[in-house]
């Protein structure tokens, strides 16, 4: 059966410790000319600054599950495209951390038998019969977010996603500036 999960509309941090590469090598060339210790605290920073990106990119996951849940809730349906928001969707704004903490993706994950569950309920009808689409799962953020030739596209996570990717570079050029200078 297929479905959309490929197109689900997905807000993505993560962290680049790539820049490291630079200050163990003048630590390399540091502990070469007689300064060993240099490596050691190459590593000690390193770890330090690997720790707060983590929980960096852990904070950026929630403040973009916050902005799009509250875009979503105040801005998106309401008559607009024909969307009719049950609170499915917002609720189903997920973040998932990546195994090594350093990536962070945020996405809807209501599916359209949620939000036919939730307008049945909402109308009285609730049924415990199972609802699905005829074409298996289908994530109805796709649709919200890039619209149907049906329905005008109402974006929620891409906005807010943009508006937050903004704010995020400074403030952690800012944090890694602290963690390995110590000064602001």
């Amino acid at each position: 059966m297929a479905n959309n999960y490929d197109q689900i509309p997905v807000v993505t941090f993560s962290i680049d410790v790539d820049y490291f590469n630079q200050l163990f090598e003048t630590a390399r060339g540091l502990a070469h000319n007689g300064m060993p210790e240099a490596i050691e605290e190459a590593n000690k920073e390193y770890r330090r600054a690997v720790a707060l990106s983590k929980a960096f990119i852990k904070n950026a996951g929630a403040r973009e599950q916050e902005a799009a849940q509250g875009l979503e809730r105040t801005q998106v349906g309401h008559s607009k495209s024909g969307y009719e928001p049950t609170g499915t969707l917002q609720g189903s704004i997920e973040i998932k951390l990546s195994d090594d903490g350093k990536s962070v993706s945020v996405m809807p994950m209501a599916t359209v038998a949620d939000q036919k569950r939730a307008l049945a309920a909402i109308a009285g009808s609730g049924s415990k019969k199972p609802i699905t689409s005829q074409d298996g799962v289908d994530y109805y953020g796709v649709y919200v977010e890039f619209g149907t030739y049906r329905m005008a596209p109402e974006p929620f996570m891409k906005p807010t996603g943009e508006k937050i990717a903004m704010r995020l570079n400074n403030e952690f050029e800012r944090i890694m500036r602290l963690a390995v200078l110590g000064s602001d």
